[in-house]
């Protein structure tokens, strides 16, 4: 039905149509691609449509940032396991109910919070050496999820054109390269099983250090595909 009333419209006017569209939300590009094949394809022509981003940052239309890959990092919390905050085997709750909360929180969901992405974000995440990569994560306070022991605020993010960064650099380097890749369950938005502990590189800054109980007060990961997941404790992360 959609198909037959859009059909006297040329995808130029589609597209300039669908650019229109409130761009803070993108639960509207996705309705969109679920109405017919047209408006999926012309979405996945036009992915800049999908996460709106200035125009002198490229994300290739590949198969590591791919228009659902790029819309999943606009609204989906990576979950506890995929920010490291918890391990697959730290979900040992008797308690069905809350072992349903836990496995849930453990999983990509629906994040709470601004579904934006900024590059502001990024750089005061990074140690003052890595400034210049350019990594858009989600704005303050992210996705909130109140734990035992205390608060935590999930976010996500992607660098621009990755394996070009000091970051990349830094993880590749030496003989400590195997021992920055952890286990946290693969990455949240894309198929790559690999990821690097950006804290134990030394890719973050300094200053958020750590609780009384050694736990970091930021820790982020990304997978060889660009794509971070982290989490920031109750402790505010510009202090």
């Amino acid at each position: 039905m959609a198909e037959a009333l859009f059909s006297y419209l040329s995808d130029d006017i589609l597209v300039s149509i669908f650019s229109k569209l409130d761009g803070s939300d993108p639960r509207h590009r996705a309705v969109l691609s679920s109405v017919c094949t047209r408006f999926c394809s012309l979405l996945r022509q036009h992915h800049r449509l999908l996460l709106p981003l200035p125009p002198s940052h490229h994300f290739p239309n590949d198969s590591t940032n791919t228009p659902e890959i790029l819309l999943k990092l606009h609204f989906c919390c990576p979950g506890l396991l995929h920010a490291g905050v918890v391990s697959e085997s730290g979900f040992g709750s008797e308690d069905p109910i809350g072992k349903r909360r836990k496995l849930c929180n453990q999983k990509e969901h629906l994040a709470s919070g601004v579904w934006s992405l900024s590059r502001e974000q990024g750089s005061k995440l990074l140690a003052r050496q890595f400034r210049d990569d350019c990594l858009y994560i989600c704005d303050w306070p992210g996705c909130l999820h109140l734990e035992e022991k205390r608060k935590y605020r999930l976010f996500r993010g992607v660098f621009v054109d990755f394996k070009e960064t000091r970051v990349w650099k830094a993880l590749n380097d030496g003989k400590n390269k195997v021992k920055r890749k952890v286990d946290v369950g693969g990455c949240a938005f894309c198929k790559s099983e690999e990821s690097w502990d950006l804290h134990s590189a030394f890719c973050l800054r300094r200053v958020f250090g750590f609780h009384d109980d050694g736990e970091p007060v930021v820790r982020a990961f990304v997978c060889d595909n660009g794509h971070v997941s982290g989490a920031w404790t109750d402790v505010p992360m510009y202090s």
